[in-house]
Parts: C-alpha cells; sequence; structure tokens
C-alpha cells in the first residue's frame, strides 16, 4: 500500500513536469508565428523594390527554415503530449539546445540585413529609394521574437534538466 502511494506521486510530479515543458513548447509556437509574421512583409518588398537585392535568399531562406522547421517540431510535440505520448529527456533537451542556437543565428542574421538595409540608399539610377519604416520596424521586430524564442527554448533546456 505504501508504495503505490509513493509511484501515484512520483507519477504526478513527472506529469506536471512534463504539462509545463509542454507550455513551454506553445510559447515557442506563438513566438515564432509573431516572428515569421513580422518579417514576411519586409523580405517580400525589399526584394521587390530594389533593382539589385539587399538581402540575400540565403539569408531568408535559413530564417524561414530556422523559425518554421521549429514550429513544426514544437506543434507535434505539443500535440503527442496531449495524445499521451512522452518524448525522452535527452531528446527534447537537444531539439531545445539546437532551437537556441539556431534562433539566435537567425535573429542575428535578420539584425544584420536590417543593419544593411538601414544603410544609405542613394543610387543614381533609381533617385533615392529609401526602405520604408514600418518595414523597417516590423524586421527588427521580429528580430527581437527571434530572440525571445531563443531565450524561451534555453529557458527550456535548464527546467527539463533540473526537473525531469
Amino acid at each position: 500500500m505504501a508504495d503505490e502511494s509513493l509511484q501515484d506521486s512520483t507519477i504526478d510530479k513527472a506529469d506536471r513536469g512534463s504539462a509545463k515543458a509542454v507550455l513551454f513548447k506553445i510559447a515557442e509556437v506563438v513566438l515564432a508565428v509573431f516572428s515569421v509574421g513580422l518579417i514576411v512583409d519586409p523580405f517580400n518588398s525589399f526584394q521587390q523594390i530594389f533593382n539589385k537585392p539587399r538581402t540575400k535568399l540565403d539569408d531568408i531562406a535559413f530564417i524561414y527554415i530556422t523559425i518554421g522547421g521549429f514550429v513544426i517540431f514544437n506543434t507535434l510535440f505539443a500535440i503527442s503530449h496531449v495524445l499521451g505520448d512522452r518524448i525522452p529527456k535527452r531528446t527534447t533537451m537537444m531539439f531545445a539546445a539546437v532551437g537556441a542556437l539556431f534562433h539566435v543565428v537567425a535573429g542575428s542574421v535578420i539584425v544584420h540585413n536590417w543593419r544593411k538595409l538601414h544603410g544609405d540608399y542613394v543610387y543614381v539610377q533609381n533617385n533615392a529609394i529609401y526602405p520604408s519604416k514600418q518595414y523597417m520596424d516590423m524586421l527588427i521586430s521580429g528580430a527581437v521574437f527571434t530572440f525571445l524564442d531563443a531565450a524561451i527554448f534555453v529557458a527550456e533546456v535548464v527546467f527539463v534538466f533540473k526537473y525531469s
């Protein structure tokens, strides 16, 4: 009888810890959706406005693949938790650590492109084209959300390491 109560309490603690881990996944998905929503229009408009694109498609591809890929992973992890599956501790930590690293790189690439686009745009052939202030603000806001997402990934690594 005493063993059964101990098992129930340890199962409850594990369930509470994994339920909190799902909240990390949901927060990561929400921040990533905000980030993508903010950077889509600026990157699309910069490719159309300038005769010679100022942002590299390689940079844009890395940003979209990183953020979009982790949206898919985290959504699948959250759904699998709701369905009753448990992801092993090492796998969760590995995905969170790689997610943090990739989101820091993606945010840095966004900031790099923002700084490059924020430069002087006096072209002889275009008669002084400047990027839209609204789009520049959206781009840097997307970078902030990407860095916040990286911070959530780091917090998830710490949480899983300590409490799982």
